[in-house]
């Protein structure tokens, strides 16, 4: 072999040995950047952009721009997601604190949403509706009725309806279909308002209205008769003196019926004196002392023995001697002659719900008692049981209510337990001092 040959020979051989080393090269960088590959598509998938950011820099070119669009995809629909989720929270937040109840249905009336009006209105839990029929969920067939006649037609409606579970509500409810947008499904909303309070208020006045009417129609038209009588024959003093007398006493029942309406009104609009310390023993005392008369007539005893100790409470001196006043005679006046009225004053250790000692005033009487239907109603304005006694005994069936008004002011309470021909007890609880 000459040398050309040899020469030739070896530089193929260099050849072949610099390809191989070439290829192990390219091998071992595709490793290194298969590598790579593999490392940000873990920290993408653990969304560690930051590293992923990193990797993407060591493979370079078209790759790295493809990973840091990807990324900056993601992080804007992260942001977006978020900005949504905010909304929604707000938007739940708005609903939750709604007075009004609120109720969601999808497509299916299956019930989607319910704010915590809705949960006390209907007395339910709100994992046991989420996703229950509507009707199922909520036994109202008026409102079942609305939502579905909102998905079907797509129109709004107003209506006032009755709910009868869990207990009977008038309400007004209105209903609004939700149309279907990006991302979101068709449904409808219900705002179901509370009208039972309002209605029964409107009621009380319209009663009270035509009840005052009629109680001030009475005296001022036996005052009206009486004077055209006198009027008619002014020199028969016996017929002055027949008809005087009835006169002066319509005029001052009259009288106490326009008195004990404006009590009553400074009583509801808690027009009250300035609170002082009270003694409530000599409230009752000078109650006791100014009935005495009226009670010795209709020979009624009152039980009454004060004690050492007066229990004080802070409230209006006023108003407190018309509570005992107005339950004292009421006593008197349902109590036959030569009955008995107790009173009992004390002061009770336990406390009520606010933490604070107790001063209790009772007042029995021996009197007919109070049947127990007419018991729920005994503190409403104008409400006799014996509407005949009452106006014999001068009584407006207003001081019941004057008095829980009063004792409800001083932060109180009163009932009352009866039992026809037994006698009736009144319990009034104020907070000491």
């Amino acid at each position: 072999m000459n040398f050309a040959s040899f020469l030739w020979l070896n530089g193929w051989f260099f050849a072949f040995l610099i390809a191989l080393a070439l290829l192990w090269v390219v091998k071992r960088q595709g490793r290194a950047r298969d590598t790579i590959r593999l490392d940000l598509a873990t920290a993408f998938a653990s969304r560690s952009d930051a590293a992923a950011l990193g990797l993407a820099q060591k493979l370079g070119g078209d790759e790295e721009k493809l990973w840091r669009r990807i990324l900056t995809a993601r992080a804007a629909l992260e942001e977006s997601e978020r900005e949504e989720s905010r909304a929604r929270r707000d938007l739940e937040d708005v609903l939750a604190s709604l007075q009004d109840a609120v109720l969601v249905v999808d497509s299916e009336a299956r019930l989607r949403f319910l704010n915590a009006a809705a949960l006390r209105l209907f007395d339910v839990r709100i994992e046991s509706v989420l996703g229950a029929n509507l009707i199922e969920a909520l036994p109202s067939f008026g409102i079942d009725a609305a939502m579905r006649a909102a998905l079907r037609d797509g129109q709004s409606s107003s209506q006032e309806i009755h709910l009868y579970s869990p207990k009977l509500r008038e309400v007004f409810l209105r209903v609004a279909p939700v149309f279907p947008g990006a991302g979101s499904q068709a449904g409808a909303v219900a705002i179901v308002q509370d009208l039972t309070e309002m209605r029964r208020l409107e009621r009380v006045r319209r009663d009270f209205v035509a009840n005052a009417s009629h109680e001030l129609r009475t005296p001022i038209a036996n005052i009206r008769a009486t004077a055209e009588t006198m009027l008619h024959a002014p020199e028969d003093a016996n017929l002055v003196a027949r008809f005087l007398p009835p006169l002066i006493s319509e005029a001052e029942r009259l009288s106490r019926l326009i008195s004990d309406l404006l009590d009553l009104a400074r009583a509801e609009n808690n027009e009250v004196a300035p609170f002082v310390p009270v003694e409530l023993q000599a409230v009752v005392q000078s109650v006791v002392e100014r009935l005495g008369d009226k009670a010795s007539r209709r020979h009624i005893a009152i039980d009454w023995q004060p004690g050492g100790h007066s229990p004080l409470v802070s409230g209006d001196l006023a108003g407190l001697e018309q509570v005992a006043f107005n339950l004292v005679d009421n006593a008197l006046a349902y109590t036959p002659n030569g009955g008995q009225i107790a009173l009992d004053l004390r002061e009770v250790a336990e406390n009520d719900q606010a933490g604070r000692a107790l001063v209790i005033l009772e007042v029995r009487d021996t009197g007919i008692g109070i049947p127990e239907a007419d018991l729920p109603r005994i503190f409403e304005r104008f409400y006799r049981v014996d509407k005949a006694r009452s106006r014999a005994e001068g009584g407006t069936g207003l001081g019941l209510a004057i008095v829980k008004h009063i004792v409800e002011n001083h932060g109180g309470h009163v009932e009352v337990a009866s039992e026809i021909g037994v006698g009736t007890t009144f319990r009034v609880e104020l907070p000491t001092r």
